[in-house]
């Protein structure tokens, strides 16, 4: 962890959930792009290439994003997931600069964490970002689950011949 970040158990227990979640999720993405097409490359290149996408989108890259993409980025889990963590993380935390980063009054740029989430756009409820996270690895998997099952079942359904 970074210097100065909170190191509680409570904080511990977000982390290896949030861990867990987007584990779970790129696996279910995964499994939905090798079902959707039968060369394993090209489902890792076409998986990568989704999760490097929505990594940038999440909001510590891009906090400015238009509506059509901010649509899509509801369905990524990064963005829950980064919303959660540094709400969680920075909220409290109090920052400090040296003579030369301080601004022309004599004050630094940035004195709180909460003045980094406002920066950020992410001053946001960190339980509704953990629960929306929780709900899209559900998803993420029963979408996993049935695009298998409908690639199986179309595989075994032979029609009956007439002749």
């Amino acid at each position: 962890m970074a210097v100065g970040l909170p190191r509680t158990p409570q904080l511990l227990f977000i982390e290896a959930l949030n861990c867990f979640c987007l584990l779970n999720c790129g696996e279910s993405l995964g499994i939905m792009f090798n079902t959707f097409f039968d060369h394993s490359g090209f489902a890792l290149s076409a998986t990568s290439v989704i999760l490097s996408v929505a990594l940038m989108m999440a909001g510590a890259l891009s906090t400015n994003l238009p509506s059509f993409l901010q649509a899509f980025n509801h369905l990524s889990p990064a963005k829950w997931s980064l919303g959660n963590l540094m709400s969680y993380t920075l909220r409290d935390v109090a920052f400090t600069c040296t003579e030369g980063q301080q601004l022309a009054n004599g004050t630094c740029p940035i004195t709180a964490g909460k003045q980094v989430l406002e920066l950020y756009n992410l001053d946001v409820r960190p339980g509704f970002y953990l629960t929306a996270l929780g709900i899209c690895v559900v998803v993420y998997r029963l979408m996993a689950y049935k695009l298998l099952w409908i690639k199986k079942s179309s595989l075994t359904w032979r029609p009956k011949s007439t002749a």
